[in-house]
């Protein structure tokens, strides 16, 4: 890309705005707004790479502006900045503005640098490949792994296949989702954070770096709003779908999962990979660092 990378920041406050700029335009072309619809229309008139927003504004909220921000312009990273309390518009932002990242406030400023940085690092592999809408892209049969042991997650996946002629593929344990992981091409993982009694957010962030092109959509009853913002940053999860099951919702999120593979497929060239964030904690590297060992097939297999 030649242009520098052009980002917007969004918040009501003048002086966040006034900071923010201070801070970031010596490295891109920085861009503010206070008033979400004018961002909106900025976003419609000229090209963003970037979009930094502030969930609580007065008169739409960031999840709101994220989820406008991609049907207006779906190749721009969208990042939320949001309390560590605020469950619900996590849960908002991931499923309907497909953010890249979350931010917590008060941010930390080298956090929010690397944060950009590696943004920037997609925005420009990006440019390099053509974004293709949903309705040019012909649909595609999948292989979808599922690791839940709910009857009623296992019925929604079921049908789901069964209609769009897609592979199901079952894992009852963490070790058979390795031993799938590593033998069969897999599309789209539907997960639930427990298997078995085994915490899987290990293993999906682990594959987020070993299959960056893995959709990953977890299943769970839990409210965590800490652990999902890490699942967000650190697995870069495609969707979380609460349980009990909607049936709605989460068909709505595995077509959603069928039309971004069926984008990348469509592509001319291999698409961009997403840039999971390493997990902090001193445990979780261990635990990812060991089933990256594990995921040796799979990585091959990518690699060839």
């Amino acid at each position: 890309m030649t242009q520098p990378i052009r980002v917007l920041f969004i918040d009501d406050e003048e002086r966040i705005l006034r900071s923010l700029a201070m801070q970031f335009r010596r490295h891109y072309e920085v861009l503010t707004e206070s008033d979400p619809q004018r961002a909106l229309q900025r976003l419609q008139d000229e090209p963003v790479q970037i979009v930094v927003c502030d969930q609580r504004m007065p008169k739409m909220n960031g999840a709101q502006l994220l989820t406008r921000a991609q049907e207006i312009a779906p190749q721009t990273l969208r990042i939320l900045l949001t309390g560590y309390s605020d469950l619900d518009a996590a849960v908002e932002a991931l499923n309907g503005g497909g953010i890249f990242r979350y931010l917590t406030k008060p941010w930390d400023p080298q956090e929010m640098a690397l944060t950009l940085r590696q943004a920037a690092e997609v925005a420009v592999r990006q440019s390099q490949v053509a974004s293709l809408p949903a309705s040019a892209c012909p649909a595609t049969a999948l292989s979808v792994l599922l690791l839940d042991e709910a009857a009623d997650t296992q019925a929604c996946v079921e049908a789901f296949c069964q209609a769009g002629g897609h592979r199901l593929l079952r894992a009852a344990s963490l070790d058979e989702a390795l031993a799938q992981l590593n033998a069969e091409p897999v599309d789209v993982l539907v997960s639930d954070l427990r298997l078995a009694g085994e915490d899987t957010a290990p293993l999906l962030k682990s594959l987020a770096q070993a299959h960056p092109r893995l959709l990953s959509l977890v299943v769970t009853p839990f409210c965590d709003t800490q652990a999902l913002l890490r699942l967000i940053n650190e697995a870069q999860i495609f969707r979380y779908l609460p349980k009990p099951v909607r049936r709605g919702l989460f068909d709505k999120g595995l077509q959603a999962a069928a039309e971004q593979v069926a984008r990348w497929r469509a592509q001319p060239v291999a698409p961009p990979a997403r840039l999971a964030e390493a997990p902090k904690e001193a445990r979780e590297r261990e635990k990812v660092g060991s089933l990256l060992g594990l995921l040796g097939r799979l990585r091959q297999r990518l690699t060839v």
